[in-house]
């Protein structure tokens, strides 16, 4: 008796018992495919294997990672958007801020601004509740308010008067009653 027979009979029983899995095998120009099944085969499979528990709650997951990703995109979208809206807030902003900085520019640069030298002062020691503190300083015989002088202004004015220093008032003249600065000048 001879081996060889025996080891291609063994050969053909394993081909049996254990299909080729390649695709080349199974497949070919003008072949059968195995089992009977083509494209429509495998998509009613696909149909039922998505219909199982398993297989379910993973396609569900997966639709819930898709909306999440949706969410996102818009908050992504919505941000830029603010973002964008901030900007140009910002810009008006830019823009309000520098019109207004021309007009006090404007404004300084249209008011003139006088001096004296004051020759007496009146001070109001306790103000009326409500009213602001004030020292009313006379110059070229016309009273000049200094409204809410701090208290180291306050002290230097009543000391310039005791010493015999000059006290020279600075104001605009849109508004000769109000002082806009004091200056003591010590000779």
């Amino acid at each position: 008796m001879s081996t060889t027979p025996q080891m291609s009979h063994m050969g053909l029983q394993q081909g049996q018992q254990f299909p080729s899995t390649s695709p080349y095998q199974q497949q070919g120009y003008g072949q059968q495919q195995p089992y009977g099944m083509g494209m429509s085969g495998t998509l009613e499979q696909l149909q039922q294997l998505g219909q199982q528990q398993p297989y379910q709650q993973l396609l569900q997951q997966l639709g819930q990672q898709q909306q999440f990703g949706a969410q996102q995109g818009q908050q992504d979208q919505q941000a830029q958007q603010a973002q964008q809206a901030e900007q140009q807030v910002q810009q008006q902003l830019q823009q309000v801020a520098l019109s207004a900085v021309q007009q006090v520019v404007q404004q300084v640069q249209a008011q003139a601004l006088t001096s004296g030298v004051a020759n007496g002062f009146i001070d109001i020691v306790h103000p009326l509740q409500g009213q602001p503190h004030q020292i009313f300083l006379r110059i070229n015989n016309q009273f000049r308010v200094l409204n809410n002088p701090n208290p180291q202004i306050h002290q230097q004015i009543q000391q310039a008067f005791a010493f015999g220093h000059q006290v020279v008032g600075i104001w605009d003249t849109q508004s000769p009653n109000v002082l806009r600065s004091v200056r003591i000048q010590r000779i």
